[in-house]
């Protein structure tokens, strides 16, 4: 089994727990004692199902997830666990969610997946083997313009010291854009361009390491994502801003527009 098999399997697993999970009661609290960054105890219950899976198969694999079980640094492969990428969407009943499993080697992502289980795509990738929906293989759109791009803007409400950013950035995007749009699973977002359906994704505050499968995907379908000074993406637990796009030259365009 490859680890691509690996985590389609699991987040299939982990995706199906999570219908049947959603129609029982659940509970819903705040991380950080913030409204805006929910956790559920589903979860928690998804979350301990993963790293009990990797425990299971890759005993001498470190894991990270958002939601803290299993994590242990030092390792050569890591796996990186996000129960639910959207967790507000799906405590309200909004079918915009998915659960992440990716691998990193060294801190770069190898393979993962991502499954949306209300709407049943499932993208997954091998680092040099290409990226896939529903195990089709999928590549960014041609779309070199950012005049006729469709941009995801998610301008990370949770920090006030954004606010005047996202604001002017909202302003230009309207003049410059074609559509833009904010649906509420970052993971989900960036597949998206791997897949074609947008162009460019703008985040003030994304914390990489949780989705880092989705970076893989998006690399894998001729993808670029760099941070506000142009750098390479570090796959930290920090939150940081980033931009992605389906090339270098849409990245450039949009990234000195919102920057300067």
């Amino acid at each position: 089994m490859t680890y691509e098999d690996f985590a389609i399997h699991a987040v299939e697993k982990a995706g199906a727990m999570l219908l049947d999970l959603r129609k029982e009661k659940f509970e819903t609290g705040m991380k950080h004692d913030s409204p805006r960054d929910i956790v559920t105890s589903v979860d928690r219950a998804v979350n301990l199902f993963l790293v009990e899976e990797i425990n299971k198969t890759f005993p001498e694999h470190g894991i990270y997830s958002e939601e803290g079980a299993g994590v242990a640094s030092g390792n050569r492969y890591q796996w990186t666990i996000d129960p639910i990428d959207g967790s507000s969407n799906f405590s309200r009943g909004i079918p915009y969610f998915s659960v992440c499993l990716g691998l990193l080697e060294k801190e770069v992502p190898i393979a993962g997946a991502i499954y949306n289980p209300v709407t049943r795509d499932l993208f997954s990738f091998t680092k040099g083997g290409g990226a896939r929906l529903n195990g089709a293989a999928v590549h960014v759109s041609g779309v070199t313009d950012l005049a006729k791009s469709q941009v995801l803007f998610s301008p990370g409400s949770r920090n006030p010291r954004l606010w005047e950013w996202a604001t002017r950035s909202f302003r230009l995007l309207l003049e410059h854009a074609l559509k833009r749009g904010v649906y509420g699973s970052s993971s989900l977002d960036i597949c998206s361009i791997a897949a074609g359906r947008a162009d460019v994704a703008v985040y003030g505050t994304l914390s990489a390491r949780d989705v880092s499968c989705a970076f893989g995907v998006l690399i894998e379908a001729g993808g670029v994502a760099c941070d506000a000074a142009g750098n390479s993406i570090a796959f930290s637990e920090e939150p940081q801003k980033v931009f992605l796009a389906n090339s270098p030259g849409l990245l450039t365009q949009v990234r000195t527009l919102l920057e300067g």
